[in-house]
């Protein structure tokens, strides 16, 4: 290798991190020696070869994750550009100005594939990829078009993905030259820092291509590859907390893996990505030079993202090798009395304010235009009264506050569609009513947090509903609190079921962990819960359900039911009512053992007037698995896991719960309260006009449908400076009702934002100045 001539660098590789801290050695001495090859200044020639090597061309740096062809999030790697190859004989994709084609080469065609335990751990770039099968030898073929000229780096990432064979060989070419001889990809890795990784080289010329051929014996792979980067292998990795953790635990210390053969570490950290990533020694992020992979960061405030680099001192490279921008936000409470696993769901915190302020299904001022926005924002509602949707209002970007308590009058209620979240994160919903009824002459179901993460219901009420009336299917840390679901819809022409079959059923949960807590679920005919913890994608039981305190009444044939891997059932309230007729709380279903065992801590449920409380350990007579199964088989004395809710008695929580549930700020409406009072009374006013069954409506008529909800506005110097917060409010508490900055601030220092305070206030969360509670 030349270093600054006409000849292509000598290229440099080695597999992944699994190698010992001989096979580093071995590789310094192989740089070294390459550096230093035909030189009569070694020294010198070293020290500024190695400054190309690890400070290569920022301008070109890319990164790319090559997936498989399918329309799935799970499979993406976030700050990475995400390629889904379609099979076939070849793929070309820009990137800027440069084009990357790449092609099969003596095999059948490229071909998508994954690993699912790897996908399953979160390996969403060394978990899939693409690869040419064939007989004899076979490459993929990476053809990198309009490369700015000059010395360029390409590290490629090779991950084994197929269990009932053995990782193949593969070689390096590069322009036809072998550069890289017999390396071992990595098999089956659950992290992505741990994939085999290949690094070469080379001198790009103007208008012509540089072709890299990854070659084996009858198998050959890409899962994706880096461009004008240090070499993996030299660099920091496995962050913890991990990159992108908007929910790390307060005042956790910076940890990673070191790169072997690394002597030290330079730790970088603060609050803008750009001056991180330029950071130098003299910068004001350099936090110090390290002797272990470690740094005690203190308190750091959840109000600002923090990003933070590590680069590695090598002995054998005069300077280090510059680490990655890793980012993170120490995690806080959604709201004083959020609890459960979606507790520090990060909602619009810190971002604008979009206010409601017409009943309109779409356009500027509806709810659909505030959900459907995009980035970091709270909703404010200026209006009041009922919101006829036109189709389905489905939650998809994240970081959104809902807050149906800054509603006037009576609030607001959406009714004819559902509205819930698909695939979301960080929302925060509290005080939304959801009716949708049968006017739209569909199948629907009320709310939801289908393959959700890091999310909270609060306080909402849902009613008559075809399908079902709640649904969590593939989510993880969520949590469902103080929401009243009552009156699914019975025999109401659910679209997948004969004309008279009755469907009236109130939730099927999933989760991991889900958290379900304090509801109330009351006339619902069945799935009172269905305990959908779903099948991994090993197709084994998955999901971690903990449901404690709830309050159930008059259900038919079906309380809780269902499956999960691990659940926690626990002090439970049951009461049956006029139409129940089945008295079992709890059935766990175990009808197909392949998908593996399901554990269940049960403890301190009710059945009023039947039995209980009972449990952790049995006999239990309200909880008999289907097919019937010794009860020491599948219950366990402690919990599995914490819940971090506030846990009462059975009888405790009845009241409580009865006390607090729906809907019930601004106020609560006439529908809810008569609700209450028939759990109380145990009692039902209305039957089904179909079944005749009592508390169970085949439509929402046979209740009285929706009452009224005027329709009441704010006054146009309500909010002066459009921050969420009324003027006289921010008077009150010495802030500016003309600066809608101090919304984001925090006056108290207390790690809630003055618009938090207030939207908490509303609740009775935080004391006014003079301690009064609204």
């Amino acid at each position: 290798m030349e270093c600054g001539g006409k000849r292509s660098a000598t290229p440099l590789t080695m597999t992944g991190r699994s190698l010992g801290t001989g096979g580093v050695r071995a590789y310094e001495s192989a740089v070294a020696a390459a550096l230093c090859r035909r030189s009569p200044r070694r020294g010198v020639v070293f020290a500024a070869c190695l400054a190309l090597l690890l400070a290569l061309p920022l301008h070109a740096a890319l990164r790319v994750d090559v997936n498989l062809n399918e329309d799935r999030k799970d499979i993406l790697t976030r700050g990475w550009e995400n390629w889904q190859v379609v099979d076939g004989q070849s793929a070309v994709r820009k990137f800027g100005d440069m084009t990357v084609r790449l092609r099969n080469v003596g095999g059948r065609a490229l071909s998508g594939d994954w690993s699912k335990a790897g996908l399953q751990a979160g390996a969403t770039m060394a978990a899939d990829g693409v690869a040419v099968r064939g007989q004899g030898r076979v490459a993929v073929e990476i053809s990198l078009e309009g490369l700015v000229p000059g010395r360029h780096s390409l590290a490629t990432f090779h991950n084994w993905l197929w269990e009932r064979s053995s990782p193949v060989a593969c070689d390096l070419s590069v322009d036809d030259k072998l550069v890289v001889r017999s390396m071992k990809p990595s098999a089956f890795v659950t992290n992505d820092f741990d994939a085999a990784s290949a690094f070469v080289e080379f001198v790009a010329v103007a208008g012509k291509p540089v072709v890299v051929r990854v070659g084996a014996e009858g198998v050959a792979m890409l899962n994706g590859f880096e461009l004008d980067l240090p070499n993996p292998v030299l660099k920091a990795g496995k962050p913890s907390p991990a990159n992108y953790d908007v929910h790390a635990p307060e005042n956790a210390p910076l940890v990673w893996q070191p790169a072997r053969g690394a002597t030290a570490h330079l730790l970088y950290l603060g609050t803008d990505s750009n001056a991180v990533a330029r950071a130098t020694q003299s910068s004001p992020e350099f936090k110090g030079r390290l002797a272990e992979a470690k740094f005690a960061a203190g308190k750091l405030t959840h109000l600002n993202h923090w990003f933070w680099r590590v680069d590695e001192v090598h002995s054998a490279f005069a300077e280090p090798v510059r680490g990655d921008v890793w980012q993170l936000r120490p995690r806080f409470l959604a709201f004083p009395t959020a609890e459960g696993y979606g507790r520090f769901a990060v909602g619009g915190r810190g971002g604008r304010v979009i206010e409601v302020t017409n009943l309109d299904d779409s356009g500027p001022g509806s709810l659909r235009a505030a959900v459907e926005a995009e980035g970091p924002r709270t909703v404010v509602f200026n209006v009041s009264g009922l919101i006829t949707l036109e189709s389905k209002l489905v939650v998809k970007n994240p970081y959104l506050t809902i807050a149906g308590q800054t509603a006037p009058g009576k609030g607001v209620c959406v009714r004819k569609f559902n509205l819930g979240m698909m695939g979301a994160h960080d929302v925060i919903i509290r005080h939304l009513r959801v009716r949708p009824g049968n006017l739209a002459g569909l199948t629907l179901d009320g709310m939801g947090m289908a393959s959700s993460d890091h999310c909270i219901i609060d306080h909402c009420s849902i009613s008559w509903t075809q399908d079902e009336a709640f649904s969590s299917r593939g989510a993880r840390n969520i949590t469902l609190q103080r929401t009243l679901i009552s009156e699914a819809l019975n025999a109401a022409g659910h679209k997948k079921y004969p004309p008279g079959t009755q469907h009236g059923y109130a939730a099927s949960i999933g989760g991991n962990v889900g958290s379900f807590h304090h509801n109330l679920l009351a006339h619902n005919a069945g799935r009172n819960w269905s305990l959908a913890g779903g099948i991994d994608r090993l197709n084994r039981h998955t999901g971690a359900l903990d449901l404690r305190n709830n309050v159930v009444f008059n259900w038919k044939h079906r309380a809780t039911d269902g499956g999960a891997a691990r659940v926690q059932f626990v002090n439970n309230y049951y009461k049956p009512g006029p139409a129940t007729a089945h008295f079992l709380e709890l059935v766990p279903q175990f009808e197909n053992p392949a998908f593996g065992p399901q554990i269940y801590f049960v403890a301190g449920n009710v059945m009023e007037a039947k039995h209980g409380p009972e449990g952790p350990l049995g006999p239990f007579a309200g909880t008999r698995s289907r097919p019937d199964t010794a009860w020491e088989k599948f219950t366990v004395p402690e919990p599995w896991f914490e819940s971090f809710v506030t846990t009462h008695s059975a009888a405790e929580a009845y009241t409580n719960v009865l006390a607090d549930v729906g809907c019930n700020h601004p106020a609560l409406d006439e529908h809810d309260a008569r609700v209450l009072a028939e759990v109380r009374a145990g009692t039902a006013q209305f039957k089904g006009s179909t079944t005749g069954l009592p508390g169970l409506p085949d439509k929402q008529d046979d209740v009285g449908g929706w009452e009224n909800y005027p329709v009441e506005r704010r006054a146009a110097n309500w909010d002066t400076d459009h921050d969420g917060m009324p003027d006289e409010w921010e008077r009150a508490r010495g802030l500016n009702p003309k600066d809608a900055r101090d919304g984001n601030a925090d006056r108290d220092g207390d790690g809630y934002t003055n618009l938090e305070e207030y939207l908490g206030w509303l609740c009775g969360e935080f004391g006014d100045v003079k301690g009064r509670r609204p």
